[in-house]
């Protein structure tokens, strides 16, 4: 599987309590005066971003990636109320070894311009010809790194096309020839002037494994659904609603007040239906997101999975923690056809989700 995750930052919440929840398992570290706002989002509800004040140079966002990647793909839209105003003055992306050193950093610079540099800011791999990034717009910015030590590569594209591209470079900047957390959005100055108010959306991480989406997957957006409606599979017990869908469809976590359970010593299975997508191209894929927690010792594990027609796409089976923690599955393929998903394939979808231990 090449696509990892992807995140569009319209079932956490807004404010202080998304970046919380956002936190529950998903992303690593946040910029604490961040957060999932409805001010400006490009896709859905919400995108990430603050409005008014530019983060402090150590502060990130960062997630990880599931494992040591040779090459690593990372998308996403972004907008700027300007050009950074110090040199250097924004890191788009980092890519961090397991150790969380940086080891390719990619930066954007006064006039709009991309550079490419090992480690932080240490050894500069290169700098796009022009001008590539603009102010008070969203863009698309997408990033796939290679690492080795003498037969690196970098290639930034932005809405498409190709403003960066380097070829036999050093690309380790650590003992670990590999990437496997990556860092986003974080500007180089503590200075509310440098960048006033910035913004990013529709998110998405890719490997060079598998057949699918193993390469730029291009301008995309990430869609949410929720549940709504149940079907004849209803084995979970609903609690402060009259069905089990209406306790998991709420975009704003709830915690307890309303949830589906499984008691101890039982193995229940419900699917659900999801809203419609509205008009869409090509899907790349379909990733389920759930929040859950156990309430007791012993062993729970929880699975998910996409049903297509009498099909199943089987997510990961994971054990539960005491804990409310976001756990991802992503589904590249419709499992009825082997190819990849079609609008009308997802919206005839159902969600399964299983108590198997």
């Amino acid at each position: 599987m090449a696509l990892i995750w992807m995140d569009g930052f319209d079932h956490y919440g807004t404010g202080a309590a998304g970046g919380a929840a956002m936190l529950d398992g998903v992303w690593a570290e946040l910029l604490t005066n961040g957060a999932p706002s409805t001010v400006n989002p490009r896709t859905g509800a919400a995108a990430f971003g603050n409005a008014t004040v530019a983060p402090s140079l150590n502060a990130v966002h960062r997630r990880v990636l599931g494992g040591a990647k040779a090459a690593v793909g990372l998308g996403m839209a972004i907008w700027l109320n300007n050009l950074p105003v110090v040199v250097q003055g924004l890191y788009l992306f980092q890519f961090r070894d397991a150790g969380n050193t940086p080891q390719v950093t990619i930066i954007c610079d006064t006039t709009g311009t991309i550079s490419a540099y090992r480690g932080t800011t240490t050894t500069l791999l290169g700098t796009s010809a022009s001008a590539a990034i603009v102010a008070g717009a969203y863009q698309h910015v997408e990033a796939k790194v290679v690492f080795d030590n003498v037969a690196g590569s970098v290639e930034v594209r932005v809405n498409g096309v190709t403003v960066l591209s380097l070829t036999g470079v050093d690309t380790v900047a650590t003992a670990s020839v590999e990437c496997s957390q990556i860092c986003v959005m974080n500007t180089r100055s503590a200075s509310t002037t440098n960048i006033t108010g910035w913004f990013f959306d529709d998110v998405f991480a890719w490997d060079t494994s598998g057949t699918e989406n193993n390469d730029f997957l291009g301008d995309r957006r990430v869609r949410t659904l929720f549940p709504d409606g149940n079907t004849a599979s209803a084995g979970w017990t609903a609690v402060g609603a009259a069905t089990g869908y209406e306790c998991i469809d709420e975009a704003v976590p709830d915690e307890e007040t309303t949830y589906i359970e499984a008691a101890g010593g039982t193995t229940p299975t419900s699917e659900f239906t999801l809203t419609d997508l509205p008009s869409v191209g090509a899907i790349a894929a379909v990733e389920v997101v759930t929040r859950s927690r156990k309430t007791n010792a012993g062993v729970a594990n929880l699975q998910t999975s996409m049903v297509s027609g009498a099909s199943v796409d089987v997510g990961a089976d994971r054990p539960l923690t005491e804990v409310y923690t976001y756990r991802s599955d992503v589904s590249e393929l419709d499992p009825a056809t082997g190819v990849p998903w079609t609008q009308a394939a997802v919206n005839a979808a159902k969600l399964r989700i299983a108590r198997t231990a």
